[in-house]
């Protein structure tokens, strides 16, 4: 396994570059797909690898949906690249090993398997959170074929919603990429607060801040628009329904063990005519920062494509809409 060591090493230093060469990563993520389908049994394409597990906050995906999200070249990078600035963050304050807790590994653990070949296991400790049982198995085979086991600190077959963080070893890092644009659908939110109740306030929060900016779009200039576009030249926020950082465990009252809907943000949103003759489209924009200055932009990934909500090209008057953010067995936005 030595070799595959070696080329998630190079795959780690390949993400870890400023410059994007979408040839050079395509070829990272090959080799990254390769090494994980010899080391892995499972078939994703067998049907019941497609089964997601619902529960009451959201859904965990099926082992195949998450073992496709490895695909998504922008948001693997930006998430790897980031994971490796937050440890160099904190090896340069602290002599001792980093914990690193992932919630939502997948049958891969595609976030942590470039780092763990990177770092010994004297610098980077992990526990490792996985709810789907198929997912589950795979990735601690995986972790295990390559030699990583002493690594881990502890594997949790658990919903991370509900996890009660047993190791002595304090956190540092919390990583969950358990979320689609919008926030919709899956567990992201409510894992996130979860993990942040039990951990000390200065834990790092893979990605840093998640949220959802009410816009209006000039939809030509969006899609005509240039590496070199200011978002300013075909974006206006009109307000941030939702923001999720280090902090939200403080900020929204979310009861994990109560399975009615809870609404944790809500706005009234007000569409001015004048606005709409530049900017004649409404949408949601998610915007994610994984750490410091790492961003997935709009249109960047799958999960910053812009959620159309209407269209104003003939606005008369103002138009006035409230938009709420919810936590219930489907979590995502309202529109009323």
């Amino acid at each position: 396994m030595l070799n595959h060591i070696k080329t998630l090493q190079k795959i780690g230093q390949t993400f870890k570059k400023d410059k994007t060469d979408f040839l050079e990563l395509t070829e990272a993520i090959n080799d990254f797909k390769r090494i994980t389908q010899e080391l892995s049994t499972i078939n994703i394409n067998e049907e019941s690898n497609k089964k997601d597990v619902y529960l009451n906050n959201g859904k965990a995906l099926g082992t195949t949906w998450a073992a496709m999200c490895i695909d998504d070249i922008l948001r693997t990078k930006k998430f790897i690249k980031g994971i490796f600035k937050a440890i160099d963050s904190l090896k340069a304050k602290q002599n001792k090993p980093i914990h690193i807790l992932y919630a939502g590994t997948g049958p891969y653990a595609t976030l942590l398997l470039p780092i763990l070949a990177t770092y010994s296991q004297q610098e980077i400790k992990v526990t490792l959170v996985e709810i789907n049982k198929e997912s589950f198995n795979s990735m601690k085979q995986i972790i295990s074929l390559l030699g990583l086991n002493k690594h881990v600190i502890s594997y949790e077959n658990e919903d991370a919603t509900t996890l009660k963080i047993s190791t002595q070893t304090p956190i540092d890092i919390i990583v969950s990429e358990t979320l689609q644009c919008g926030l919709v659908k899956e567990q992201q939110v409510p894992i996130t607060i979860n993990l942040l109740n039990q951990v000390g306030k200065n834990t790092i929060l893979i990605p840093e801040m998640l949220a959802l900016d009410v816009c209006l779009m000039n939809y030509n200039a969006f899609k005509n628009r240039t590496s070199e576009t200011k978002e300013s030249d075909y974006c206006l926020v009109l307000d941030r329904l939702i923001e999720i950082n280090n902090k939200s465990n403080e900020v929204f009252n979310l009861d994990l063990n109560d399975s009615s809907t809870q609404i944790l943000a809500e706005k009234i949103i007000t569409i001015d005519p004048e606005n709409t003759t530049l900017y004649e489209t409404l949408f949601l924009v998610t915007r994610i920062t994984v750490f410091g200055d790492e961003k997935i932009l709009i249109n960047e990934s799958g999960l910053t494509v812009p959620i159309f909500l209407d269209e104003f090209s003939n606005l008369k008057e103002e138009k006035t809409f409230k938009i709420s953010y919810k936590v219930d067995a489907e979590p995502g936005y309202i529109i009323n």
